[in-house]
């Protein structure tokens, strides 16, 4: 077995452990991200949920980026990468010159050549994106887009987990003060 797919084999099982081990979206994505960057030899990784309007893409969890690349300003659904929230991967081997990046200049001065954009798809319904970001200018092998792709579905079913969670959280509270307005 070739050395990088040991690495991805490691990394779906460190994803697939996180999946499992806790209702915490932050700690899971946390883990996720930093899987996905170590396995691939990437700079960083990020994920990217739409807000109630589905119209922005608001950073989740990032790895391997500065807080300044991760604040730089509202990504726009439909600007951003679009491609993606219709269930596609996107592929970009040079962010500079390519016209699907919102922030190009910010990605060049972030150190990002290329990046990788898979769907977050959770129950047949995109959620958001998944985005590798490598130094270098070049093409993704397959072998590194399926990867991702398998990590994407893992962190979807997380989040739907974890969004699933807290509303029964939510539910039990207000029925628990619903009881005890009523008690005697």
């Amino acid at each position: 077995m070739e050395e990088s797919q040991e690495r991805y084999f490691d990394a779906l099982y460190e994803v697939a452990k996180a999946v499992n081990s806790t209702l915490n979206m932050n700690e899971v994505l946390s883990r996720i991200v930093r899987a996905a960057t170590e396995a691939t030899d990437a700079k960083g990784c990020s994920v990217l949920l739409l807000d109630a309007d589905r119209k922005q893409l608001v950073h989740s969890t990032g790895y391997g980026l500065s807080d300044e690349y991760l604040s730089k300003g509202e990504i726009r659904a439909d600007r951003s990468l679009a491609d993606a929230l219709k269930g596609e991967t996107v592929a970009v081997s040079d962010v500079s010159s390519d016209p699907r990046i919102q922030y190009p200049t910010e990605a060049v001065k972030e150190g990002i050549g290329s990046m990788l954009c898979v769907p977050l798809t959770a129950r047949e319904k995109i959620i958001g994106e998944m985005r590798i970001y490598r130094s270098q200018k070049q093409d993704f092998p397959i072998d590194i887009v399926k990867l991702l792709t398998a990590v994407a579905n893992l962190s979807a079913i997380a989040i739907e987990n974890s969004r699933i969670y807290d509303s029964l959280k939510r539910a039990h509270e207000v029925c628990q003060r619903e009881l005890w307005h009523w008690q005697p």
